[in-house]
């Protein structure tokens, strides 16, 4: 419990989301609207929208700008935790506008009163099974590079998205037909780089298509122990421990190619077929330590020391995906939300069942 209310305070983030929509409009038709959010820069075409969530303290308002042809405006927006933004842009005869369409502000003089309960803008699970046997608890917070998925999404081109998991175990038994206990825990760390490379559509009556290609890598390191102690029929007893280290090597080849067509200018719906390929490298080491001990007369002790070392190239790994879906979909899960999550489960003993304790910490962030 200590564990999940440091980590949910550290991890608690708040933002604001926030709609822009762009009407189509025959003035100022070819020049961009460029939205400026702490230092974030989104591009606004003309019938066009945009959604983005923002980090935001609620301290002090939040500064949108809006540029385009020469002209600026500005709007300091006194947001509310929980409450959704809709602002309206573009060109009229005056310049650039930009004005609140949805969306209640805090009144003036008004503040937020931050909270300092560990729930705070975050999210978490406490699951038991049916039995009461196992139980768990799940931690997790979208990450601020949130912001920048988004503006990807809306602008296309190239980002990167980095992840790294850690995880821990361990499990116990008693077999009690050998009079013995089994001991093995272990974990590792899992990383991950893929870049994404999208071409998004553009808004046009009649079939239209998108393409993202994404190339990548991830890497694990497992290291696992087993322990094994067993009383031997007419004395003496027999120590052994098993330790293995696995290192799986994967590069990451995709593309995805979708066709359909607008039902309106925020709206894409169509198919969407993926091709996969991933080619791994496997390396696997396994060391085996097995002690003796013998009673007297003999009353003697022998360790035998045995290691195995092999490796794995696997040329295979493609695959194929074909769905109907609309771009938002595809894309949330081509590129997922950034997350941080911590995971917690506990498995106690009863009858044959082991115990079983599990722990992981996974971050996934995006970055141009």
């Amino acid at each position: 419990m200590l564990i999940m209310l440091a980590c949910q305070a550290l991890y608690a983030q708040e933002g604001v989301t926030i709609k822009f929509i762009r009407p189509s409009k025959f003035q100022g038709s070819a020049a961009k609207v460029r939205i400026i959010i702490n230092d974030n820069e989104y591009i606004l075409k003309n019938g066009s929208e945009i959604s983005v969530i923002v980090p935001h303290d609620y301290s002090k308002p939040l500064l949108i700008e809006a540029t385009g042809g020469g002209a600026r405006q500005s709007y300091r927006l006194r947001a509310i935790p929980n409450e959704k933004y809709v602002f309206e842009t573009g060109f009229e005869f005056k310049g650039i506008y930009l004005k609140l369409l949805e969306g209640q502000e805090l009144a003036v003089g008004e503040v937020i009163q931050k909270s300092d309960t560990v729930n705070a803008g975050g999210e978490t699970n406490f699951k038991i099974d049916k039995d009461g046997k196992a139980v768990g608890f799940t931690i997790q917070k979208i990450d601020e590079s949130e912001a920048i998925r988004q503006e990807w999404l809306a602008r296309g081109g190239k980002i990167k998205n980095e992840s790294v998991l850690l995880t821990g175990t361990y499990f116990g038994m008693d077999l009690k037909d050998f009079d013995t206990r089994v001991d093995g825990y272990g974990g590792g760390v899992s990383v991950a780089t893929n870049w994404l490379n999208l071409k998004i559509p553009e808004y046009k009556t009649g079939i239209s298509t998108w393409n993202s290609f994404n190339y990548g890598w991830g890497m694990d390191m497992l290291l696992y122990n087993y322990k094994l102690d067993v009383n031997m029929t007419g004395g003496g007893s027999m120590n052994m421990s098993v330790l293995t280290l696995s290192y799986p090597i994967a590069a990451n080849l995709g593309w995805t190619l979708g066709i359909g067509k607008f039902l309106d200018p925020g709206n894409w719906k169509g198919v969407a077929l993926t091709f996969k390929y991933r080619p791994s490298l496997t390396l696997n080491i396994v060391s085996t330590t097995s002690t003796i001990k013998l009673p007297a007369p003999l009353n003697t002790t022998q360790t035998d020391y045995n290691s195995d070392t092999n490796a794995s190239f696997n040329l295979g790994g493609f695959g194929v995906d074909f769905e109907f879906s609309n771009f938002t979909a595809t894309m949330n899960k081509l590129a997922p939300m950034p997350k941080t999550k911590f995971s917690f489960f506990v498995l106690p003993p009863v009858g044959d069942t082991p115990m079983f304790i599990s722990i992981s910490l996974g971050i996934s962030w995006y970055s141009r």
